[in-house]
């Protein structure tokens, strides 16, 4: 609660520092802000605002699903499952589990990293809870396996879509398929493979220790 706290805080100063700024240096002016044109407003907030509707909507109504399947003891049999099985036995196994089901979440919500990181976040987080991983160590590989390759995947991630779309209406160039625009999401692919060696080899695998504190051994742990 408090990281979300310190994260909205800084959302918000930066955005009116931002604002102060340029006007400041005459990079905006106040109709560029906020105003009314024809009938309607306009404006960086208003454009901020409609364009993030539907991802809040998504999200609420992730979240809306998520509350039925907890009280309905499917999450924890979902677990309960993962941890009961080969990849439970190790803290690396654990991680191998956490990868595949961010993954094939990801791709389920067509590369949508808010709405797959809140549908199995809370499965994730439970899992590394239970091998004693720290929640640092949790987070990074939700976010990081959610942001590498599954976006590159044509033909399920919305990013190559959009990536394709905006190549195409040019009369010098012609426009790049969606197998060209994947092919080159270098990013991805690298941030995948760091990841992967880091969960096969152990490296950065922290634990949560007294406190909270990251340890780097966790008593009967691998």
């Amino acid at each position: 609660m408090h990281a979300q706290l310190r994260f909205l805080k800084a959302i918000t100063v930066g955005l009116i520092l931002g604002t102060i700024i340029g006007l400041a240096f005459r990079l905006l002016t106040p109709d560029s802000i906020l105003s009314v044109k024809d009938g309607a407003p306009a404006g960086f907030l208003t454009d901020g605002i409609n364009g993030m509707i539907a991802t809040i909507t998504l999200v609420i109504s992730v979240y809306g699903i998520m509350g039925v399947l907890t009280a309905a003891g499917a999450l924890e049999k979902i677990t309960d499952m993962i941890l009961g099985s080969r990849l439970g036995r190790s803290a690396c196994g654990a991680e191998l589990a956490m990868m595949l089901g961010i993954s094939v979440t990801t791709m389920f919500f067509g590369g949508v990293t808010s709405a797959s990181m809140a549908t199995f976040g809370k499965i994730q987080n439970e899992i590394g809870k239970r091998v004693g991983l720290h929640p640092y160590r949790r987070a990074n590989l939700l976010d990081g396996f959610a942001n590498s390759i599954v976006l590159a995947v044509p033909f399920l991630s919305v990013f190559v879509f959009i990536g394709s779309s905006l190549t195409a209406g040019y009369e010098y160039a012609e426009a790049l398929s969606v197998t060209q625009v994947g092919g080159f999401m270098f990013y991805c692919f690298s941030l995948f493979i760091v990841l992967l060696f880091s969960v096969i080899t152990g490296w950065g695998r922290t634990y949560e220790g007294d406190g909270g504190r990251p340890v780097k051994r966790a008593e009967g742990r691998a």
